[in-house]
Parts: structure tokens; sequence; C-alpha cells
């Protein structure tokens, strides 16, 4: 078997196109398949797949293919242009790559697992052989045939709206996510109202925005906003992630004050017991809780703020929405009664936004999903050693994050 048919096998070439020559350039490590097609043939428009005759060809093109014999393999050939009696003259489509890419359609899809195998970009490149620059635009090129492929019709009942640092400085995204699916829909820069509805409207379609039953996301303002503004149907709920962050921030904040003022008495109690009020009990090592026992006799302002911070816990295990909201006023009463201003404030906070709260008694839906999409964003964002463009950032996520359908969808 010659050269020749040999890689036409290889590659699958079917008339009217055919392998003219085989060039191997072992300066370059290279092999280049040279493609030719049989004079006369008729070619198909790319428009309407009606046969038609050949107008004239364009320049000699090269496609990256899988290696061969452990070289780097290169496809090249003259396409040419067909003239359509409805269509006019268009360059016709081939069986082996997508138009306007440099990659054949099965390199394509054996890079696409690479970089999902790696989720490293300089790693993938040093393994296919490729520049940054040409990793970039395999992923542009499979993130935008997923978004094309997304369907305006599939259902969407509940999001999370989330926010995420991308670079050094003050260089925030907002990120869409679906808690059902655990993927992110799309990202966009800045995490204000205008950006955040603009990140609605170019994410969901109008039937889509209709559906949309909750959206759980922090107490940010521009995201509530933007809610009201862009899907009315749509609950906010605000989820117990966030509350516990603020609840547990309040009783760091009254352990430092209570630790400052022991120090002056020359009472070191609170010393190194940080963690141990920032720790659930179910989690404590038999030691730190003997020593969390111990302090909790002694009456201390952090043990009272903690009591109350795991009492709220509560809060979340009611059945009904005005179960809830009764224990809630009861809660609050304490909250206030106890007199402390860390807690006092969470506590305004709190009943502020009580209809988000009650929200999550209805809907039962938490942001753990943003919480997770966020670990798995910084990730991406560390392996890549941080981005200086946006637009290479919200790439990334979405190629490795979107769950999208990355492929080109046919190959020889």
């Amino acid at each position: 078997m010659n050269d020749t048919e040999l890689y036409r096998q290889i590659l699958g070439i079917n008339s009217p196109w055919y392998v003219s020559s085989v060039e191997l350039k072992l300066e370059e490590e290279s092999i280049y398949v040279h493609l030719s097609y049989e004079a006369g043939a008729r070619m198909v428009c790319p428009e309407c797949s009606a046969a038609c005759d050949v107008y004239d060809h364009r320049r000699k093109r090269t496609w990256r293919h899988l290696d061969s014999c452990q070289l780097k393999t290169y496809i090249t050939a003259s396409l040419p242009r067909v003239t359509c009696k409805e269509h006019g003259i268009h360059t016709v489509r081939v069986a082996w790559s997508e138009p306007n890419s440099r990659f054949t359609m099965l390199f394509e899809r054996f890079a696409i697992d690479i970089l999902q195998a790696t989720r490293v970009q300089s790693k993938s490149a040093h393994i296919l052989r490729l520049n940054p620059g040409q990793i970039h635009d395999l992923m542009y090129r499979a993130v935008s045939r997923g978004l094309s492929r997304r369907s305006e019709d599939e259902e969407i009942q509940h999001l999370t709206i989330d926010e995420k640092s991308y670079k050094h400085g003050h260089h925030y995204a907002t990120v869409l996510g679906d808690p059902s699916k655990q993927r992110v829909i799309d990202i966009v820069q800045k995490r204000t109202q205008e950006s955040t509805e603009k990140l609605i409207d170019s994410a969901l379609s109008d039937s889509q925005r209709q559906q949309v039953q909750s959206v759980t996301i922090d107490m940010w303002e521009a995201f509530m906003n933007a809610i009201k503004a862009k899907l009315p149907h749509a609950d906010i709920v605000h989820d117990r992630f966030h509350i516990a962050k603020y609840l547990n921030k309040a009783v760091d904040d009254t352990r430092r004050d209570e630790h400052r003022q022991k120090l002056k008495q020359k009472d070191d109690t609170l010393s190194r017991t940080k963690y141990l009020w920032l720790t659930s009990i179910k989690r404590m090592t038999q030691k730190q809780r003997l020593i969390f026992d111990k302090l909790q006799l002694l009456e201390l302002d952090t043990a009272k703020a903690w009591a109350l911070k795991e009492s709220f816990r509560e809060f979340f295990t009611c059945q009904t929405v005005s179960q809830a909201h009764t224990f809630f006023n009861t809660w609050y009463q304490a909250a206030v009664m106890l007199n402390n201003k860390y807690l006092a404030k969470v506590a305004q906070m709190l009943i502020k936004h009580i209809d988000g709260l009650l929200a999550y008694i209805k809907h039962k839906v938490t942001n753990a999903s943003a919480e997770g999409l966020n670990s798995l964003i910084q990730q991406v964002n560390s392996n890549a050693k941080g981005y200086r463009q946006f637009h290479n950032f919200r790439i990334a996520i979405l190629f490795f994050l979107g769950k999208l359908d990355l492929y080109p969808y046919t190959s020889p």
C-alpha cells in the first residue's frame, strides 16, 4: 500500500476528494497530506445542498489533524467555490473540518478531551503541541458551539446568582448558575444591577424567564433589584450558608472584643479558642468538646452569642412558612434583648430580608451549588494562574463548568 492510499484510508477521504501526495518534513517533525478534487467534479452548495459547478478555488489552506507515526499531521487543500443558481457563489464545506477552523474535527474532539482531562491549558498545549493562542481558539469555538445548541425551551425553575473575584484587585464577575444541573449558565463582568440584568437577558429566553420560580442569592442589593426587574415570577431566596457566615462573624467579633477585655485583666480564657466557636459541635474532637463545655459554664458573652447563632439552625427545619415566621420573631426578640451590637446588627439585616428567608422554607433551595461552583471556578482560575482578560476567563469557565455540548457534530 502506497502513502497516498494509506492516508486516504486513515483520513477517510472520499470522492470527489483524493490524496494527491504525502510530504514528510523531518526537520519540522511533520507530515503534510495534500488533497485535491477530481477534475470536472460537481460540488454541493453549502446553503441548499444542490449539486453545482465549480466556479474557482480559494488559496491553499492547512488543517492540523491527529498525529500519525508520532509526527504532527496536517491536511492541505485548496477549497473550491461553487456557483449556485439560488444562492450565488459560496465556498464548499468539507467533511474533515468545520468552516473557518484550522483543525480537523477529529483533532478538535481529541483536544477537547485532553483539555477536560487536564483542566490546565498550558499542560494541554504541551501535550497537543499547540501554542496558547491555538488552545484558546479551540476552546472559543467549542463554547460557541455549545451555547448555540442550548435549547431556549429548556425548563429552568431555580437559579443561583453569586459573585466571583477573577483577578487581583476589585475585579468581580457575576455568575448565573443552574443548581439542578450543577452548571454555570453564563458569567458577566462586574456585579452591578445593570450587568446582572444584562446577564439574565442574554442567558435566558423570554419563556425561560417566565418559568423561573426562585433565585438563591446573598443579600446584595444589586442582585435583588435585577431579579425583581427581569424575573417577575421568581422568589428571592436567602440561603442558610450566607446567613451562617453573618452569624459566625457576629460570634467571632464578640469573641475578639471579650478577649481584649479579659487580657486587660490578665485573663487568657479565650486565647486560641477562635475556631472552637466556629466549629459545629458534631465536628468537634473529644478534646475540643471538653474544652468547649468548660467555656460554656463561664457565662461568657461569646457563649451567649454562640448559643443564639446555633439556635437559628432550627429556622431551616421549619415545615411551614407560618411556623418559620413564628420561630423567627421569637429568635429576633432574644437577639435584640441580648444587647450584643454585632448580633443585633445581623438580626436587623435578617428582619429586613425576612421574605427572602421565608422563601427558603417554601422552595427548600440553597446556594450550596453556587458555593461549589465558586470553588471549581477558583480552581480553573488557579490552574491558569489568573486571567488578564475577562473574555478569556468567561470562555474557560463555560468550557469547563458550563456542561455544554462542545464537540463538532460530525467527523470524517
